[in-house]
């Protein structure tokens, strides 16, 4: 009976050998796939990820469609990324790889914060809002009207519009594109005159609030620009 007790414990510990060697070799790639880059989801109201109802605290994955419902809102925290945040009615497939944060903006209004050394590339279906990664920066992309505005503070930026470039600079927004609602209701960039910090700014484009709040002046004007073209306005945060 020796014989076969002392065989048992020999195969048991071939096999617990083999086990370890295994988890040696696969460890390094589970562990990559435990560590893919991901942000987490702060919501209020309604706000769908991938067609599905989204709770507060929800993991959200790079290429993620992120959709908010009316009167509703949502923050992605991407971590050392930056934050994006998305106001009512908004839809964005979200798109992060270290080093890039942007996405696919289709409807609503976006706010982008980066920190240095961290790119943004937001596509919209006027053209691509982009920050070269040099210094922080915030990035107010809004297509609510049909057309395309981008803000830009901290730090400039800037957009591709076919085959033209146009520099976005810190404090300053362009639009491009023809918008499709001359009474739609947006927040001016007249407003700032008021004295609103960036994070105000920030905070009302997000809320969706335009003319809703006093002092605040909603823009009702059509954007008098081809499809090809850019225009400068001023912007004060």
């Amino acid at each position: 009976m020796r014989k076969p007790t002392t065989l048992r414990k020999a195969l048991t510990v071939a096999a617990m050998l083999a086990v370890s060697s295994f988890y040696t070799l696969v460890g390094p790639s589970a562990l990559a796939q435990s560590a893919k880059t991901a942000g987490e989801l702060s919501v209020t109201g309604s706000v769908m990820i991938n067609g599905t109802q989204a709770i507060s605290g929800a993991t959200v994955f790079s290429d993620s469609k992120i959709k908010t419902s009316r009167n509703s809102a949502a923050t992605i925290n991407l971590g050392k990324l930056g934050r994006v945040q998305l106001g009512p009615d908004t839809e964005m497939t979200l798109q992060f790889v270290a080093g890039n944060i942007g996405g696919n903006l289709t409807s609503g209004r976006a706010v982008v914060n980066a920190p240095t050394g961290v790119t943004v590339n937001v596509a919209t279906v006027d053209g691509v809002a982009t920050a070269d990664g040099k210094s922080a920066v915030t990035l107010m992309i809004d297509v609510t009207c049909g057309n395309t505005r981008v803000a830009a503070t901290h730090s400039a930026a800037k957009v591709t519009s076919g085959s033209k470039v146009e520099v976005v600079a810190a404090g300053s927004e362009v639009a491009m594109g023809q918008a499709s609602a001359p009474r739609c209701a947006r927040l001016s960039t007249s407003s700032q005159s008021s004295g609103l910090s960036t994070g105000a700014l920030a905070a009302l484009l997000i809320a969706g609030v335009g003319g809703a709040v006093g002092g605040i002046v909603a823009a009702t004007q059509a954007d008098d620009v081809t499809a090809s073209s850019i225009v400068v306005s001023g912007f004060r945060p």
